[in-house]
């Protein structure tokens, strides 16, 4: 028997493969999602169970991965408009990739392989939720609240389907009729896995809620922080930080420095301002070592971030340790390390 202690972080995965028993004999079939029920029953090394939800990946190339989990969840959500029990792969085929992606905390998985311009509307999907997974385990969410959060950003976008492409991929500024438009794709999306899913219903809230603002100034219904779920919270950070840093058809995406300084902003009044804090400060400190161009031209590398003002760190250039809080530079770009 599995120790509840154990078993307890293996409730809502599906499995990926069928789960035997040492004689060999079919305990549960792949898909099965395991509850605190069957685990209960279950006379399996946990070594086995790991390897029944746990899939394999090359960590050597994120970008693949990215590129290949936005290619599945487009031909998901294709089969799911005529197929409903369709989206339930997201479960089984993408949400491991997403999980494993995260678990790397890696600042290049999120700056280079999410921020490719090429179907970035599926791959927007892929980024904001490893990018929520990562923020709710900083903040230190249960492991079954971070795997729901991660499904969330995997579908917070899901209402799209019932806008026009060519709407979507606009170049360009958007007329208030476009704009009003796109807006609805976050009620569509909470009435979409409503209707045609079992998903429980936080998930659908945070298709629904992830552009509310925490002072009343987002949609669709101009919700403030009391009433704003706290997953929907951290997707909205996410979302806004993958919009942000993204390559566009039509546009660049914006600088590290010049998209936390946003959110930093958002934190106070819009945005949940623990939330972005933890953010902020974890992000930076896993660019420590990352070689930057200052806002004079010099490059450098971050040595050290401090929690007081984690976007002014401390740059090695050369043998000097630069105090950017005690200058006015500030970090422009970062630069691939060699």
């Amino acid at each position: 028997m599995i120790a509840k202690e154990l078993y307890e972080r293996y409730i809502g995965l599906r499995l990926l493969h069928d789960l035997n028993g040492a004689d060999g004999k079919l305990l549960l079939k792949k898909g099965t999602v395991l509850t605190e029920s069957n685990l209960k029953r279950l006379n399996i090394r946990v070594e086995e169970l790991d390897k029944a939800v746990r899939q394999p990946f090359d960590c050597d190339h994120p970008s693949k991965l990215i590129s290949e989990a936005a290619n599945e969840i487009q031909a998901i959500f294709d089969k799911f408009k005529k197929d409903k029990e369709a989206i339930y792969e997201v479960e089984t085929t993408v949400l491991p990739t997403v999980e494993f992606l995260a678990q790397q905390e890696e600042l290049s998985v999120l700056l280079e392989g999410l921020q490719h311009k090429d179907n970035y509307t599926y791959r927007h999907n892929i980024g904001v939720a490893i990018v929520a997974a990562m923020l709710a385990k900083w903040l230190d969410f249960p492991e079954h609240e971070r795997r729901l959060i991660t499904l969330g950003g995997l579908l917070h976008d899901i209402g799209k389907l019932q806008i026009s492409e060519h709407l979507l991929l606009k170049p360009g500024a958007l007329s208030e009729d476009e704009y009003n438009s796109i807006k609805n794709h976050a009620l569509y999306g909470y009435n979409i896995l409503k209707k045609d899913t079992m998903y429980e219903n936080v998930v659908c809230l945070m298709a629904l809620e992830h552009h509310e603002r925490e002072d009343g100034s987002g949609y669709p219904d101009k919700k403030t922080a009391k009433d704003i779920h706290p997953f929907s919270k951290i997707i909205a950070i996410a979302d806004v930080f993958h919009a942000m840093t993204s390559h566009r058809v039509y546009r660049s995406g914006q600088a590290l420095y010049t998209v936390l300084q946003h959110l930093r902003d958002e934190g106070f009044g819009r945005m949940e301002p623990t939330y972005v804090a933890t953010f902020i400060q974890k992000l930076m400190e896993l660019a420590v070592g990352q070689v930057v161009e200052l806002s004079n031209g010099m490059v450098g590398k971050i040595a050290f971030v401090s929690p007081a003002n984690p976007l002014h760190p401390l740059v090695q250039i050369q043998d000097d340790l630069v105090d950017l809080s005690k200058t006015k530079l500030h970090i422009t770009r970062l630069v691939a390390n060699d």
